[in-house]
């Protein structure tokens, strides 16, 4: 089961042959429903119900009705095979049909167990696959890469691992785990480039598989902050595209080029290979593809200081958004649109643009939009003079940028980096006992000093829990004349969740994460050095942290006794 970006291309195709073949789909399912009248066995009727289910052109209810029947018979007769049939129909409508992702993995699940019972790897391994792809459509991204580890384990063939391998690369993505997505999709491409080896011919759906296996590395190079590694291989899907005559892929691999341009601030190339990629768009009609590129273009030129073409072309993206109903890439039209107003200085419109790019990117949970949005909006607030409002939006900002998942993707990345950074191969074990002695006393300390500190921030979270109860109890005491010195501390006391929900996790993380990559064997590594180093510095902004705390609760005390 494939679920690359390039299915969309093959389903397009697809519904614009449904017309043609519509005929022929009632034909066969008459058909179907005569044999099932006339069946002589009960396993024939089992796979005729069963292939019922299969056929498009009943209701989506209907088709449920046969696999249902189908599976009823197939338990009445003790048919092994005839259940698993009927239950991977039913997950497969519950999947595809009704979004239904918990009870189609129910479905999947029941024929884990039947295969393992039946000692039948290849099917444990496919049906442990789709409940991984029943997790991940319901955002349980680790649950389905613990499912695809487990697939790949049962070593069910090339061609099932290659895609095992790109959905797990998608899984990793959505986690932020760029390093294991690389992997995950490098892995697929040398199965499948040696299975391309041993053919004589490539067919198109070999080079189109291949194509959005290199998009999807060339994207983790980008994210990764490797331009030139990801232009090597969007060159590649170029030829590929050129190849097969596929202008939508190679529109894709032209935009990520001129994006690796945009990145080492060649703005020049960069506007040549978005208009060529633009022309290529128009000649296909790919409108989808004129409004990401008309925005780049609006965005580079943003860049170049020429805001004049920069207008034009975001102007000319969102006519196009609008005109075709293309709601998913408004929230992006609207903040480039927003940009564009505020580097000319007309405040009001790009608050109104990124106000909707906004609200948009929320409920699509876009959340490098919101957060471009949100960064952009705020500096307009500022220009508009609405201190208040620019400082709410800044510290919306910075939790979208600081969230639990911005900062687990930080820290993975820095564990990574760090793994490349030191020699691959683990260091021989030292057996001096004085040295062992030395590594202890270092962890010791450290995990002390953070002990310390994470008590003490605990103490300070604990006080601010108390004082917050001072000021309900006051509340319904005092006067409507204490309400604005109550107001005044209640800020204070949103500033103090607030240092301490954004400014101390992570260099607690840091001082953690750090201590992982201590050298147990060799103290005297000079790597150790910056190792703690960098657990001073951590422990240095949680001191400035605290005593910042300090002093904010003190100037609350003092409110609170006036």
């Amino acid at each position: 089961m494939v679920c690359w970006r390039f299915v969309v291309f093959t389903g397009c195709l697809i519904i614009s042959l449904v017309p043609i073949h519509l005929h022929g789909q009632n034909a066969k399912i008459d058909s179907l429903k005569a044999v099932l009248q006339h069946a002589i066995s009960d396993t024939d009727k089992v796979n005729t119900l069963v292939a019922l289910a299969a056929m498009d052109g009943d209701s989506t209810e209907k088709k449920i009705q046969y696999a249902n029947e189908a599976k009823i018979l197939a338990e009445k007769i003790n048919w092994t095979k005839g259940v698993f049939n009927a239950n991977d129909q039913l997950a497969n409508i519950y999947f595809a049909r009704k979004n239904d992702y918990v009870t189609a993995g129910k479905f999947y699940q029941a024929n884990v167990t039947i295969s393992q019972d039946n000692k039948n790897i290849g099917n444990e391994a496919a049906s442990i696959e789709q409940v991984a792809t029943c997790y991940q459509n319901l955002g349980q991204h680790k649950k389905a890469i613990e499912c695809y580890d487990k697939s790949l384990s049962l070593k069910p063939g090339p061609d099932m691992e290659m895609g095992i391998l790109g959905n797990m690369g998608d899984a990793y993505i959505s986690i932020g785990d760029f390093p294991h997505a690389l992997s995950s999709y490098i892995s697929s491409l040398k199965l499948l480039e040696n299975t391309l080896a041993s053919k004589k011919t490539v067919d198109h759906n070999d080079s189109t598989q291949k194509a959005a296996l290199l998009l999807n590395i060339s994207g983790i190079y980008m994210q990764m902050g490797q331009p030139d590694k990801a232009a090597e291989n969007y060159n590649q899907v170029i030829n590929i595209s050129r190849a097969i005559k596929n202008k939508w892929i190679e529109v894709l691999a032209l935009n990520g080029i001129a994006n690796t341009y945009k990145v080492r601030k060649d703005y020049t190339k960069a506007i040549e290979t978005y208009t060529v990629s633009l022309n290529e768009c128009i000649d296909i009609h790919n409108f989808r593809g004129q409004v990401t590129t008309l925005s780049e273009l609006a965005n580079v030129y943003v860049e170049t200081g020429d805001l004049l073409k920069a207008m034009g072309f975001a102007k000319n993206a969102l006519k196009l958004a609008e005109e075709h109903n293309y709601t998913d890439q408004l929230s992006a039209v609207y903040t480039t649109l927003g940009g564009v107003y505020l580097k000319r200085g007309e405040f009001p419109a790009a608050a109104s643009f990124l106000q909707k790019a906004l609200s948009l990117s929320q409920a699509n949970g876009e959340l490098d939009i919101e957060q471009n949005a949100l960064s952009a909006l705020s500096d307009a607030y500022e220009k508009l003079k609405q201190p208040e409002k620019a400082l709410k939006t800044y510290r919306d900002y910075i939790s979208v940028r600081d969230s639990v998942h911005g900062i687990d993707k930080a820290n993975y990345l820095t564990r990574i980096d760090l793994e490349y950074t030191f020699d691959a191969e683990k260091q021989k074990q030292n057996d001096d006992f004085n040295a062992k002695i030395a590594r202890q006393q270092v962890l010791t300390y450290c995990g002390y000093g953070g002990l310390a500190l994470v008590l003490l921030l605990a103490f300070f979270i604990y006080k601010s829990y108390t004082t917050q109860k001072k000021y309900n109890a006051l509340l319904s005491k005092e006067k409507q004349g204490h309400l604005a010195q109550i107001s005044a501390q209640d800020t204070v006391l949103s500033d103090i969740a607030h240092i301490q929900s954004h400014f101390v996790r992570g260099p607690i993380a840091t001082i953690l994460g750090l201590l992982q990559f201590y050298n147990h064997e060799d103290p005297a590594d000079p790597l150790n050095k910056e190792i703690i180093e960098g657990v001073n510095v951590s422990i240095e902004k949680l001191d400035t942290v605290v005593k910042e705390l300090v002093a904010k609760e003190n100037n609350l005390r003092r409110e609170t006794k006036k």
